[in-house]
């Protein structure tokens, strides 16, 4: 076998590709990863470098892997003596109804038939437990589960780097990848990168906002809609006591009020705001701006207005990033059609950044035995209206480059 020769490459440095890096090389493969841009940044599906952990989900399934990859996280931090996740426990709280983060009265659900621990408050029990909300609508109410936790993403990207360099992995930074001519079956791909062509046995890709880029080649595409996000910074009263929470709001003209919030963590002093709907959504994530909406921030503002006491309304710091959602709402965590030993994470909206260190697992499962001990059947990219057949573009490849750019994170 030549330098060359590896039995996993990664092509996508993000978090879940660092992790995936980790856990392949601590399986004994001879791995490679490949990053465009530097190793250990945020990246351009993170705006910030604080990011949610939580058990609850309104599918029992989903708050499954995520109680798996709560264990995970626990081992990472107990092997390389680190905290990464700050746990301060998590608060839902608004109407029922359906959202991009699921339905509040499902999570409450989901939670009971599981067993796992949790607490009930009307409206008034969540006004009494935490004194930073101004009057509450009549109709909300809420629950908090104490697994909840902030997740430190520097630290994060450093720990699986360090990890998984210390377990063999080649990681290169500054090194984009792309995958040249796959056949459908075959035995090992092929991938030119500035340092020369390297050939893998098993391909593990997590290209983040930029996944058609990469799975052109395959003669494949994922039915996406990139979402730009806009999230700030908001000045607050260190005195108050301030959870992890989400705000379940009513659906307005056909976009339901979510809202999502951090403690003063990340920057002492200020609270970092964001929400899941935005009025920038594009098929194509090379037309993104990259420039924060100024109607989210407006809206911010507004918010942290009606709804806390001692806060600024005055934002600071907006910034954004890039989320890629499927045509139903769902993540695509799976083995490519065709090509068994070629593994895929993308679609994630976001939400795969908790998940870390599983689907790191998970990904070199997939790649290396073609299917995954966990039960990921929800994510499949063969489900009704997610996979297609890529556009004949010539375009296409002269834009492979910018395919590790946007990795999952």
């Amino acid at each position: 076998m030549s330098a060359n020769d590896v039995d996993v490459a990664v092509i996508g440095g993000g978090s879940i590709g660092l992790a995936a890096a980790y856990y392949a090389a601590a399986a004994g493969y001879k791995t490679v990863l490949f990053e465009q841009d530097a190793l250990c940044a945020a990246g351009a599906a993170a705006d910030s470098q604080v990011r949610m952990f939580r058990l609850m989900y309104a599918d029992p399934a989903m708050a499954m892997l995520s109680e798996s990859a709560f264990a995970l996280w626990h081992e990472i931090e107990q092997d390389a003596g680190v905290t990464l996740l700050q746990r301060k426990g998590s608060l839902f709280y608004g109407v029922s109804g359906a959202s991009v983060e699921g339905d509040l009265g499902a999570s409450e659900a989901a939670m009971r038939a599981l067993g796992v621990p949790f607490r009930h408050y009307e409206r008034g029990e969540l006004e009494d437990a935490y004194p930073v909300f101004r009057p509450l609508p009549h109709d909300y109410w809420g629950i908090s589960q104490p697994s909840g936790a902030s997740v430190d993403v520097a630290r994060t990207l450093r720990t699986l780097y360090d990890g998984a360099v210390r377990r063999g992995a080649s990681l290169l930074a500054h090194c984009p990848a792309s995958v040249i001519d796959p056949r459908p079956g075959a035995r090992s791909y092929r991938i030119d990168t500035p340092r020369g062509r390297y050939t893998a046995t098993s391909l593990i890709m997590a290209p983040g906002a930029c996944s058609n880029v990469l799975l052109a080649p395959f003669g494949l595409a994922v039915e996406l809609s990139i979402w730009q996000m806009t999230g700030a910074y908001f000045q607050v009263e260190q005195a108050l006591r301030w959870p992890m929470w989400c705000e379940f709001g009513p659906t307005v003209d056909g976009v339901a009020q979510h809202f999502y919030g951090f403690p003063p963590l990340e920057r002492p002093g200020q609270i970092r705001l964001g929400c899941e709907f935005s009025y920038r959504q594009h098929s194509d994530a090379r037309r993104c701006s990259g420039l924060p909406d100024q109607r989210i921030v407006a809206g911010l503002s507004a918010f942290v207005g009606q709804r806390f006491h001692g806060v600024s309304a005055e934002p600071l710091d907006a910034s954004t990033c890039l989320h890629s959602i499927s045509a139903d709402g769902q993540m695509v965590l799976d083995s490519l059609p065709g090509h068994p030993n070629v593994a895929l994470l993308c679609a994630d909206g976001g939400r795969a950044f908790q998940f870390t260190p599983l689907f790191g697992r998970i990904l070199v499962q997939l790649a290396t035995r073609g299917r995954s001990s966990y039960n990921i059947d929800a994510f499949s990219i063969r489900r009704d209206g997610i996979a297609k057949p890529a556009p004949q573009s010539p375009d296409w490849s002269s834009h492979l480059h910018v395919a590790a750019r946007a990795s999952a994170s």
